[in-house]
């Protein structure tokens, strides 16, 4: 999946000049974390809510002389300049990445130099909801193959035989390094002890609800 298809477009933005106060009272009224900071088109920095925190913090101290008054900073005084950014084209799996290992809370998405979107913390795990469609009651079930998936064709027909839907399905290792995979279905019932018991009539090893796996 790709990024351009999971952000947002068209991101509310400031400019370097603006004073944070207009800044803040954008990101209050649309209830962001986060704004681009745009100039002559172009990208250059990013804003924050803890970077206004902390302007609001320092703004409890009395100014020494010949610094400006705190209310009237601007957003060029407070914004990163040093801003990751992405394409439409990247993966969702890279922003994901680039989001978890630095700690970012966002990250603007360019088409060449022109800003088209942003993509946040909330819109990687609105994707992730869709992926597994779990936005909807239905029953999780879990079973363990060995890494090859051997049987997983199988898996999908026994699941079918019983006229239940499958709505999604994730594979990953039982642990890191592990010789087995855990196969989680959503389905589209909330029989368990149907369909648990046509699989397990099949051999297959499922796992018991509760069980601490994925």
């Amino acid at each position: 999946m790709l990024v351009g298809r999971r952000m947002t477009r068209n991101p509310k933005t400031v400019g370097p000049d603006d004073p944070l106060t207009h800044a803040a009272d954008i990101m209050r009224e649309h209830r962001f974390n986060h704004l681009p900071v745009v100039e002559g088109g172009k990208l250059v920095g990013i804003l924050s809510d803890t970077d206004l925190r902390n302007v609001s913090l320092a703004s409890d101290r009395p100014s020494g002389p010949g610094e400006p008054d705190l209310q009237a900073r601007k957003v060029r005084e407070v914004m990163k300049t040093e801003v990751w950014s992405l394409t439409p084209e990247d993966a969702v799996e890279d922003a994901l990445l680039i989001i978890q290992r630095k700690k970012f809370g966002a990250l603007p998405v360019l088409a060449g130099d022109r800003l088209v979107g942003i993509i946040t913390k909330l819109d990687m795990i609105n994707t992730f909801i869709d992926v597994l469609d779990i936005d909807d009651v239905g029953l999780r079930v879990e079973v363990v193959l060995p890494r090859s998936l051997d049987r997983f064709e199988e898996l999908v027909d026994t699941v079918r035989e019983t006229g239940v839907a499958l709505r999604s399905c994730l594979i990953a290792p039982e642990t890191k390094g592990a010789d087995r995979m855990v196969v989680l279905l959503r389905l589209d019932t909330v029989n368990g002890p149907m369909v648990r018991g046509a699989l397990r009539a099949r051999k297959f090893e499922v796992l018991e609800p509760g069980t601490d796996s994925l």
